[in-house]
């Protein structure tokens, strides 16, 4: 029988010692770790866009939108994502259809997974199904911030909710309810994001007094609208934090500092929502991802929306069946 457990259950006495050494280990240094599914493989993430869904978005609509890119693009799971920062999830695989047969339905999903195919290069996913534990929300931010900036990750992508109860009288007149915003490094245009008129800028409706709230428009936008996104604020501020700091570092004269990795831009995708799933602004959340991870990977056209099992699900479950996110 197998001596190790997949989510912070206690190793077997029975177990071998060297596994035994290893645990101790992760407990000793905490770190978040990320485990191939291959024996013994290593996960490249240098130089990828990474998606990152909402982690407690309203109506799970991060989620769902991730798991749209995930079918859409074919991709398959490359890592398990581990962190004492998040609650602990075993389920039936996510991707395959209730009654479904073969290896794919035998195949569990966990509270955290990266996604990869050869087929798209470039491109990494990272559905996070679980809760965060409550009150480290920050610490798991940092953690995945950490990560990414060492893998070499050049963008981050958080698809994300954003509660409709900040509407200002802009947003009541606009045409649509998605919304962005980019923080990092120089704001990329309209056509290399790949929004078009689906979305608009999360600021778009300031005030004079809005913009009082950060010390660029984007970071005042974050601070006066950004509500019920999960995830995506902190992640947001952390990026606006480390591109400051790489900004205002000045070298002392004749020090020649070490080379260090750029940190990477974080773009969130938005939509302006509530509690009830609202099915239609997930599709079209999910259609501009499509469009913005094809725009920023530079592919020729995005992949046809293909929605995955847990749309179905979350259409025909009760409220009190959903365990798709705990």
């Amino acid at each position: 029988p197998r001596s190790a457990c997949l989510f912070g259950c206690r190793l077997s006495p029975l177990a071998p010692p060297r596994a035994r050494e290893r645990e101790g280990e992760r407990r000793a240094v905490g770190a978040m770790r990320v485990v191939s599914v291959e024996e013994g493989g290593k996960v490249n993430v240098s130089g990828h866009v990474l998606v990152v869904s909402g982690c407690g978005s309203l109506a799970y609509l991060g989620e769902l939108c991730v798991d749209a890119l995930v079918s859409s693009f074919d991709l398959g799971r490359a890592a398990v994502l581990e962190s004492r920062h998040l609650l602990p999830l075993a389920m039936a695989s996510a991707f395959a259809a209730p009654g479904a047969q073969g290896a794919l339905a035998a195949t569990l999903t966990t509270a955290a997974e990266i996604y990869q195919s050869a087929a798209v290069p470039k491109l990494s996913v990272l559905q996070l199904r679980s809760g965060i534990v409550e009150g480290r929300r920050q610490a798991f931010v940092q953690e995945l911030w950490t990560w990414a900036r060492s893998g070499g990750v050049a963008e981050i992508i958080v698809l994300s909710s954003c509660s409709s109860h900040v509407k200002a009288d802009a947003d009541m007149a606009a045409h649509t309810d998605l919304r962005y915003v980019f923080v990092g490094g120089s704001t990329p245009t309209e056509a290399e994001l790949g929004v078009g008129k689906a979305a608009l800028p999360l600021g778009h409706g300031m005030t004079e007094e809005d913009l009082q709230l950060g010390p660029t428009r984007e970071i005042a936008s974050i601070h006066r609208f950004l509500r019920g996104g999960g995830v995506a604020r902190p992640l947001l501020l952390q990026a606006a934090t480390a591109a400051d700091g790489e900004g205002g570092a000045e070298a002392k004269p004749g020090f020649d500092p070490p080379p260090r990795s750029k940190p990477p831009g974080a773009l969130a995708l938005l939509g302006l929502t509530g509690e009830a799933l609202d099915l239609q602004l997930t599709e079209h959340l999910a259609r501009c991802a499509l469009d913005v991870v094809a725009a920023r990977l530079r592919l020729e056209t995005p992949p046809a929306l293909k929605a995955p099992p847990s749309w179905l699900f979350e259409m025909e479950a009760p409220t009190l069946e959903r365990r798709l996110w705990t």
